[in-house]
């Protein structure tokens, strides 16, 4: 009990539903101020003992603290939860559900042709975001190449695909 020592008298918070604090003298009529839940009260050392053994008072903020960091909680989980789900999901999917996640490409028909008559050549993107996609489409053109790591690194930041970005590196060194 030596914490109850260290109570003293000042503001506090009521985290009780109520409290009645009596301000008439013994053997005046009773009169009293009814203070609810989240009321800041000025204590005396003795009610504010009283109070806080009882779990009846917090320091001022507490409870708007508390619901901030429980807030907080629970917004980070669902943040978590949600990167869990979108890495689950292929990139095509989630290239339609969340566009920013993924980097930008745009639409090819399934011959890879984007409209050239099956030629293969402008600037035709890769079917799919998948790295074996990119790196087919980049084949050992440079400007590709560039474009590809390029749009790999302004999309997904430091979260860029290793192996597809160490692969386009390598190919422009190399033609360097």
């Amino acid at each position: 009990m030596s914490e109850l020592n260290e109570v003293k008298a000042g503001k506090y918070q009521l985290v009780a539903l109520s409290w009645d604090h009596i301000t008439s003298k013994p053997g005046e009529p009773l009169d009293f101020t009814r203070y609810r839940r989240g009321d800041v009260v000025e204590l005396n050392v003795e009610d504010a003992k009283r109070l806080v053994a009882a779990g009846a008072v917090v320091a001022p903020g507490a409870l708007e603290r508390s619901a901030l960091e429980h807030a907080k909680a629970v917004a980070e989980q669902a943040q978590r939860a949600y990167e869990a789900a979108l890495a689950g999901m292929p990139e095509d999917v989630r290239a339609e559900v969340a566009p920013g996640t993924v980097p930008h490409v745009p639409d090819v028909d399934p011959a890879g042709s984007a409209g050239q008559g099956g030629q293969g050549g402008g600037d035709e993107r890769p079917v799919s975001d998948k790295i074996e996609d990119v790196l087919r489409w980049v084949g050992d053109d440079q400007d590709r190449a560039r474009m590809a790591l390029d749009g790999e690194r302004s999309t997904k930041g430091e979260k860029a695909r290793e192996r597809l970005t160490a692969a386009l590196e390598k190919l422009l060194a190399r033609q360097a």
